[in-house]
């Protein structure tokens, strides 16, 4: 209720008629727009503003007018009881642009909620410096600034047009962690659904398909490399490894036999030199084929540190790992040119690993728990159907064709 210290800071016609009318709001003598506390006014444009005298003795508008009467004097109705609760209990009244002022000082940002989300993550730590790398450059900048409850489809796919179509990996990577960042918002209740909408944006096709070398192939290539890194390259495309895993290899990995392998660390060099656990954080046996066992065992005896922790692969030129950009251009490509298959790069030699082992039957759980990955659809990623394989089952059709 208005108290009557207040009202000099009515307009005149407001005055008398606040200070005298009754709180009955049928009274006959009230003029139109006003009522027991505060005024609604139409304006020339339709709609309607809200406004009354507060404790401080200003008269305080609402933030924006009304479509209609009932919504303005929902506003006053809420603001009395705001009033009157201030009153009861004691609390400071703040006028409502004071409280809205507040209210937008403490609105969640994306920028800070994405950060956060990034920090307290169980993440390897080669991975959250990868996301912090993608939030800074790619997110943040477009998208930072809006409220996380504001956060719209409309402004997602604005966003996600921005980054262009040439580097679809890295398009992809930044709108994969927007969209995780946004699942775990819905599952804080602080938004009401995922505005990250956009179908397929999480998958896209290779920029290349890789190339796989045939045996015979791989054969040369070997041949053609310093004897001390040969096992390198009979380990990364026979077992499946990881340019990171096969570099980390210490000799104490290896059953005596040189039957088995454990894959259980991976090395990255991005800033500085990170061991850590495999990408999947598990540990996984691999069957070295009996046919690469004796270059293996050989590669222990000559060239690999004696002690359990020794590196299997010691650099030539010093450093913590053998580097794949040196050992590229120095061994790695002139290899491959005498095998005439210049475009195979090294990561194809892990695909070359899959694609032989499912061509000698291994099922796609197989090749799952070969490569080391979380889902069978991701692994079979890594087979490919070669000339050979191509026609051999072309034969076969054939054979059956004939039998029929």
């Amino acid at each position: 209720m208005l108290e009557l210290s207040s009202v000099q800071d009515l307009d005149a016609h407001e005055q008398s008629d606040v200070a005298t009318r009754p709180r009955n709001p049928k009274y006959k003598g009230a003029k139109k727009g006003h009522r027991g506390w505060g005024t609604v006014r139409k304006l020339p444009s339709g709609k309607y503003q809200a406004s009354y005298v507060g404790r401080d003795n200003m008269r305080h508008k609402a933030d924006g007018t009304f479509d209609s009467k009932m919504n303005a004097e929902g506003w006053l109705a809420n603001e009395s009881a705001y009033m009157e609760r201030c009153r009861m209990t004691g609390e400071a009244w703040k006028s409502p642009a004071q409280r809205a002022e507040e209210s937008k000082a403490t609105v969640l940002l994306l920028r800070d909620y994405g950060k956060q989300w990034i920090e307290q993550r169980p993440l390897k730590e080669t991975t959250r410096v990868e996301y912090f790398s993608k939030w800074n450059n790619l997110i943040e900048p477009a998208l930072g600034s809006i409220a996380l409850a504001d956060l719209s489809a409309e402004a997602v796919r604005a966003w996600y047009a921005g980054l262009g179509s040439d580097q679809p990996t890295r398009r992809k990577h930044a709108y994969a962690l927007l969209h995780g960042i946004c699942k775990t918002a819905l599952k804080d209740e602080l938004i009401q659904r995922n505005p990250c909408q956009i179908d397929g944006a999480m998958t896209t096709r290779r920029k290349r398909e890789p190339e796989i070398l045939t045996p015979a192939e791989l054969a040369i290539v070997v041949g053609e490399i310093p004897a001390r890194f040969q096992a390198l390259v009979l380990l990364a495309a026979w077992c499946g490894m990881r340019w990171g895993e096969v570099t980390e290899l210490r000799t104490g990995d290896f059953k005596a036999d040189c039957s088995m392998v454990a894959i259980s660390r991976g090395v990255t060099h991005k800033g500085q030199c990170r061991v850590a656990s495999t990408k999947s954080d598990k540990v996984r046996k691999v069957l070295i084929p009996a046919a690469i066992q004796p270059a293996i065992k050989a590669h222990i005896k000559q060239w690999a540190d004696p002690s359990r922790d020794g590196q299997l692969f010691v650099p030539i030129r010093g450093g913590c790992h053998v580097n794949d950009q040196v050992f590229a251009e120095t061994w790695y490509q002139p290899a491959l040119d005498k095998a005439n298959r210049p475009g195979v790069h090294l990561h194809d030699l892990r695909h070359f690993g899959a694609t032989m082992l499912s061509h000698v039957g291994a099922s796609a759980a197989e090749v799952q728990a070969f490569l080391g990955h979380s889902t069978p659809h991701m692994a079979m990623q890594y087979t490919a159907a070669t000339d050979e394989r191509r026609t051999l089952l072309a034969q076969r059709m054939s054979e059956l064709a004939e039998s029929a």
